[in-house]
């Protein structure tokens, strides 16, 4: 036998869908109420000896500052639930480099690929870097390749390959497996950053990442007005498969 809860009965006696528990509902929880409002009354005024409207004054009175507590009350939980910064537990965040890695190109000038680039170049161990890029982004590739041959003095293959459309899932998906095709002697050594692409580019990757069993980053950026800071550092963290 399934026994019913009491939040599940309180919702079908609130529920107007079912009119007569609602209506037999709404008279009990009048006659409750108002029982509850007399006895207070009676309560005061036995204990203080006030009259009548001094004690409507006093209820009235008390009424509005517990609401006005409560909603204080909720509105500092809100608020700190919203700005609260949950840091990355070391299992998840990346902390080991890799010699390969791919990274989507983003056309935002102030997008992560610069901190997902830098954090494998720890150690001196990034050795190819893959940038995907649609045609709005393809700028931006190239100026990323000249940083990092201006800045590294080491040995990086940096190859950039293009995208049709940045809206496309097979497309992505297509790409990044050419990618894994072409380094398949080092695949177990690359990884995938979804930071800076579209939704359908990463969806894409996700789906590469899987079938062949590589690893992708993301790198997580301080909150800020319940927004991503874009000027935050950021912090790399590993997506688990």
């Amino acid at each position: 036998m399934n026994r019913r809860s009491w939040s599940e009965i309180f919702e079908t006696i609130n529920n107007p869908g079912v009119p007569v528990l609602f209506l037999l509902g709404t008279m009990i929880f009048a006659v409750l109420g108002n029982a509850f409002y007399d006895l207070l009354v009676t309560t005061i005024q036995g204990q203080t000896g006030s009259t009548g409207d001094v004690v409507y004054v006093i209820i009235t009175v008390f009424a509005f500052l517990a609401l006005l507590g409560i909603v204080i009350i909720l509105w500092v939980w809100y608020n700190l639930r919203r700005r609260r910064r949950t840091r990355l537990s070391d299992t998840v965040k990346l902390t080991q480099t890799y010699p390969v890695l791919v990274l989507f190109v983003s056309a935002n000038p102030r997008g992560s690929e610069w901190t997902a680039i830098q954090h494998h170049f720890r150690d001196s161990k990034l050795q190819q870097l893959w940038l995907i890029a649609s045609a709005e982004a393809e700028k931006k590739a190239q100026q990323l390749r000249e940083q990092v041959q201006q800045r590294y003095n080491q040995a990086v293959r940096i190859s950039i390959l293009s995208i049709a459309s940045a809206h496309d899932i097979p497309q992505a998906y297509r790409v990044v497996t050419q990618i894994f095709e072409l380094i398949v002697d080092q695949i177990d050594q690359a990884i995938v950053d979804i930071t800076s692409g579209t939704k359908q580019m990463s969806a894409g990757a996700v789906l590469a990442c899987r079938e062949y069993g590589v690893p992708m980053q993301y790198v997580l950026g301080d909150l800020k007005g319940g927004k991503v800071d874009e000027g935050s550092e950021g912090e790399l963290m590993k997506v688990l498969l």
